[in-house]
């Protein structure tokens, strides 16, 4: 399921607490730029185990370098009764207004 990235910025914007940003690239991927307060959980290592320890409750916004990678993830959530969205890439959210760290 696919939000873009300004509608995902608004949503976050609204209610931080419901929407939680997860970054599915590797680790130093989300090392060398990521957006600020986003969690990672690398798709290529483990991301079954990370997700299992997810809140249901929670809204999950995810991205990575091309919109591939979350776009597989976000289905593979919702597959596991999660709301889950591939939100794009890591500059589509940055250009949307959300903050960003680097290093």
């Amino acid at each position: 399921m696919r939000m873009s990235a300004s509608e995902a910025f608004e949503k976050h914007r609204a209610n931080p607490d419901k929407y939680v940003i997860l970054d599915v690239r590797t680790p130093s991927e989300y090392r060398s730029l990521r957006v600020k307060g986003a969690q990672n959980a690398d798709f290529y290592d483990g991301f079954e185990r990370h997700v299992s320890h997810l809140d249901k409750s929670k809204t999950y916004l995810l991205y990575c370098a091309s919109g591939g990678r979350s776009q597989a993830a976000a289905g593979f959530m919702r597959s596991k009764g999660f709301e889950a969205y591939n939100v794009g890439t890591v500059g589509d959210l940055i250009q949307a207004g959300f903050p960003y760290e680097r290093g």
